[in-house]
């Protein structure tokens, strides 16, 4: 190609590249223009999850996400959905502006999603039958054929049970709610059921569940990984924002007291079906 030619394409790409740099706008203008922020809510207990007599999201991630919004200015405006793999797929799409609920860092999703710095961290555990027909007395003993265990499907305890425990059975299943699973055990269908150790805390808390289930692995949490929100990779600007904010809560502790307040004043898993 002659030089007379190079110099136009070059000029082209070039007023191509800083042209759609340009039109790229950081979701933190648009809600900064719009006064709308749109988060993706995925229901997991304690952390999100939808009061089934108001209809109203609570929980400490729910309270950080409306701490947020009233101190900028802005509104929530709520996007269900049913589990994480499609949280996931509804903001790659763009129909949501963040993760909002508990997301629990693993390497497969952080290769989908941007994590922003954690609020925390989380560990596993499990829940089975209070008589432990298995002798269970480590994570170590779920690593076996002669064990089923249930998981909810797409969610980071399925992933870290598939990783940790291969020679297990998986019974993966899919399910609106995580703790839905727990029905397996008490059915037998599985012999454990895999969930966020403060879920696990929280639902024995309930007498008539605790009359049957118990802890698996009392002080032995295992999987442990940061928690927090999410949001699309190539945002910076959205991203800097957000870290800094999740930095003032755990500067503040904020997080941390949510989670035990929550653990001593409501607990959603004694409330009567609906």
């Amino acid at each position: 190609m002659s030089k007379k030619a190079f110099g136009p394409v070059l000029a082209f790409c070039l007023v191509s590249t800083f042209g759609a740099a340009a039109q790229a706008q950081s979701i933190l203008e648009k809600i900064k223009r719009d006064g709308v922020l749109k988060v993706c809510m995925p229901q997991i207990v304690p952390d999100l999850y939808k009061d089934p007599k108001t209809g109203e999201w609570t929980g400490v991630m729910a309270d950080l996400l409306n701490t947020l919004a009233t101190w900028i200015k802005v509104k929530i405006q709520p996007v269900e959905v049913g589990g994480f793999e499609p949280a996931l797929l509804t903001l790659k799409q763009g129909n949501c502006d963040l993760i909002g609920s508990s997301m629990v860092y693993n390497a497969p999703r952080s290769m989908e999603v941007n994590f922003i710095r954690p609020f925390g961290a989380k560990g596993i555990n499990a829940v089975m039958l209070k008589t432990n027909p298995k002798g269970l007395k480590v994570p170590a003993d779920m690593n076996t054929p002669d064990i089923t265990i249930a998981t909810s499907l797409g969610s980071r305890e399925h992933e870290t049970a598939t990783r940790l425990f291969p020679k297990a059975k998986l019974l993966a299943v899919k399910v609106p709610a995580s703790i839905q699973i727990l029905e397996h055990v008490k059915r037998g269908d599985a012999n454990v059921a895999v969930l966020p150790a403060i879920t696990v805390q929280w639902w024995l808390q309930v007498a008539e569940n605790a009359a049957w289930g118990a802890m698996a692995f009392p002080g032995q949490d295992f999987g442990n990984a940061p928690n927090g929100w999410a949001i699309r990779y190539g945002d910076s600007d959205w991203k800097d924002f957000l870290d800094n904010y999740s930095g003032y809560v755990t500067a503040n502790n904020i997080a941390s007291k949510l989670y035990d307040d929550y653990m001593q004043r409501s607990n959603p898993f004694a409330r009567p079906q609906q």
